[in-house]
């Protein structure tokens, strides 16, 4: 097999993880309904995997600049995660199904943890567009996700996880022809005031807008399959409100890589704003046709705030430390948030019902929006020179 361009080897790369990965976020508290699991204990498994990435996110983002080694951890992380999906299945014929959703969760979350800060910062530091590139995976999950509502119909809710150990292998077999600049390993001048250096007071606003995001993330994630039964809707239907929202995301990613964004704080703020505007709507109707609708807002603002906030990320770092800042991102911002949401979430659909909660949840995009342009003008400025030069 002939060797694969970089860009070309990247965008089939994005495509292949995000469309494994579709099938996991939207219809993984489905499997848990169904195996007995209540919202409170769904909502406890989905605060273990962004907990178990905020762990081992920094460790690898620091091992990869240290040592050089991005493509050496994609593989590791492609096959364990990719075996790790399996003990899913296997829960329900053990007695303590809880607990081994849990190991499966811990075993899943730590492996595949590095697998997107660490090609962020891989494509960035090529000088790729990075939007360019990621409208692929927008595309992947939207469309693979719509695939899945079909598949679990006419199979089991368990084919989700066969499907995405099918992705990882497509990937390993995908890494052994994608060529890749390492960046040059910095050994020994690696150190702590290095990293202090990376946390200055416009990383953490960055941080803080990520952070609240995250909290947000897990109502039109990992409940929103929920939700739609909730309403008395198909399953088929989780699939296609997916595919709505991430081709509008697709759209966006493509639209700024080809025409230019406009200032990267005020397109986190927007999305703050797009993020509040669905939820709302998703509180206050079960209009199947609303609910779709809605979920251009939704893509929207996900496009917008994840390039955005990954371009800064990029900016505000150190030469040095590119993987470490994607990798705090995600950490210290999107997993972070997203731990806490899922369990405020999950409490929430006990408590009120998952309708209802989605009003509850949408009075963070304030915060998403006042963190967001809280950033000074000057560190935005920078970072769409930079992405510019980039393009």
């Amino acid at each position: 097999m002939a060797m694969l361009s970089q860009e070309r080897g990247f965008k089939l790369f994005y495509f292949i993880i995000f469309a494994s990965f579709s099938g996991y976020v939207m219809f993984r508290n489905v499997f848990l309904e169904e195996i007995g699991l209540s919202g409170t204990q769904m909502g406890m498994i989905g605060f273990l995997f962004p907990l178990c990435g905020m762990i081992a996110q920094p460790i690898w983002g620091l091992v990869a600049d240290w040592k050089g080694a991005s493509k050496p951890i994609l593989y590791v992380s492609a096959i364990v995660a990719g075996a790790a999906a399996l003990l899913y299945p296997l829960a329900p014929m053990v007695g303590a199904s809880f607990l081994a959703i849990v190991v499966a969760t811990v075993i899943f979350a730590l492996f595949r943890a590095p697998a997107v800060p660490i090609s962020n910062a891989l494509v960035l530091s090529s000088g790729m567009s990075y939007e360019g590139v990621r409208a692929y995976g927008s595309i992947a999950f939207g469309i693979a996700g719509l695939g899945f509502g079909f598949l679990i119909g006419v199979t089991a809710t368990e084919a989700v996880f066969y499907a995405y150990s099918v992705g990882m292998i497509l990937l390993v077999l995908l890494l052994t022809q994608l060529p890749m600049d390492e960046t040059e390993a910095l050994g020994d001048d690696l150190d702590l005031d290095s990293v202090r250096r990376l946390l200055h007071r416009q990383f953490l606003l960055l941080l803080g807008a990520a952070f609240f995001l995250g909290v947000m993330t897990p109502a039109s994630a990992a409940f929103f399959s929920l939700y739609v039964e909730a309403i008395d809707q198909p399953t088929s239907i989780t699939g296609f409100a997916w595919l709505i929202k991430t081709l509008a995301e697709a759209v966006a990613f493509v639209y700024v890589a080809r025409r230019g964004g406009g200032s990267y704080r005020w397109l986190m703020a927007v999305a703050g704003v797009f993020y509040l505007g669905t939820y709302v709507l998703l509180a206050t109707t079960g209009a199947i046709a609303v609910v779709i609708a809605s979920q251009v807002l939704l893509g929207l603002g996900y496009a917008l705030f994840n390039l955005a906030s990954v371009n800064l990320a990029h900016s505000l770092s150190p030469s040095a430390l590119k993987s470490t800042a994607q990798s705090l991102l995600m950490v210290g911002g999107v997993s972070a948030g997203r731990a806490v949401g899922e369990l405020v979430t999950g409490v929430l659909v006990d408590f009120v019902g998952v309708q209802a909660m989605y009003g509850y949840v949408a009075v963070l995009g304030v915060l998403v929006v006042a963190f967001s342009l809280a950033i000074s003008k000057t560190a935005a400025a920078d970072a769409e020179e930079q992405a510019a030069a980039g393009s």
